[in-house]
């Protein structure tokens, strides 16, 4: 690293995973940004400036960038809302093995829109690949392109194949017994813009009726609602443990007096 005149060291250092640059002034990162995009926690976007899905690590917390597929209000949590909608059925064509493309039944699909996805192939021993990127569809088939070649060939219509977008790609504040939380929204996000969503790291949410904490033993945080904070005791006497776990307090709190602040445990 240079110095400048007053002797503090500074330097860029580039961090492959999340292709960024971060700009240090005596070990202290005081500036990120990746590619040609200066990055923005607290701010929305109607355009992507990231491939959805890119992580991104920020002091203790990692970020994902996400796309909303309504409103969502901030510090609360959102789930994946997408159910198969690349496909759910055999393929009218064959591929063979070794393939790292194949043509799957979707008469909707624009250029693109499963990239980061995941297609499960079902043939005699399951398979499980990421979609690298997908063509337009011509109006009965998309081909898609995956990360690693087939270990067994997909059979016209015999070999089943379920695919699904990447679990980013379309996050709502749906009833949390029926979907699954992927991230928490830092911003207030307008419906079809994009955001970083926090999947790792210290948090706050608001809580539903009683706030975790409040009772000895009671650590542990839960998703419930439409994304707010439940404590465990609460969860477990609610659903008889079905909630999705978030993650753990931080802070001491004591009888009556519990809190919001939580480690959150999502992707790291």
């Amino acid at each position: 690293m240079a110095r400048n005149v007053k002797g503090s060291k500074r330097g860029w250092g580039y961090d492959p995973t999340t292709n960024t640059l971060d700009l240090y002034v005596d070990g202290v990162r005081i500036s990120k940004q990746a590619g040609d995009s200066p990055i923005d926690l607290y701010a929305d976007s109607t355009t992507a400036l990231f491939d959805v899905g890119t992580r991104l690590a920020v002091d203790d917390r990692v970020f994902r960038y996400c796309l909303a597929g309504e409103a969502l209000n901030r510090m609360q949590a959102t789930g994946n809302n997408d159910q198969w909608s690349l496909t759910n059925e055999e393929p009218n064509q064959s591929a063979a093995v070794g393939a790292t493309d194949f043509q799957v039944v979707n008469t909707t699909a624009t250029k693109d829109l499963y990239k980061g996805g995941w297609a499960a192939i079902f043939t005699n021993r399951l398979q499980l690949r990421r979609i690298l990127k997908n063509d337009a569809s011509d109006g009965t088939d998309t081909k898609i392109y995956i990360d690693g070649g087939l270990e067994a060939a997909i059979v016209a219509d015999s070999t089943w194949v379920t695919g699904y977008k990447n679990i980013y790609a379309d996050c709502r504040h749906a009833p949390s017994q029926w979907n699954t939380i992927v991230a928490v929204p830092v911003c207030t996000v307008a419906s079809g813009s994009y955001f970083w969503g926090q999947t790792w790291g210290p948090c706050y949410m608001r809580a539903i009726s009683t706030v975790p904490g409040a009772t000895a033993f009671d650590r542990e945080v839960y998703f419930g609602g439409e994304g707010d904070a439940y404590g465990h005791l609460q969860a477990e006497a609610d659903t008889a443990g079905g909630y999705q776990r978030a993650g753990q307090l931080i802070p001491l709190t004591a009888s009556g007096s519990g809190d919001q602040f939580f480690m959150l445990q999502l992707a790291p």
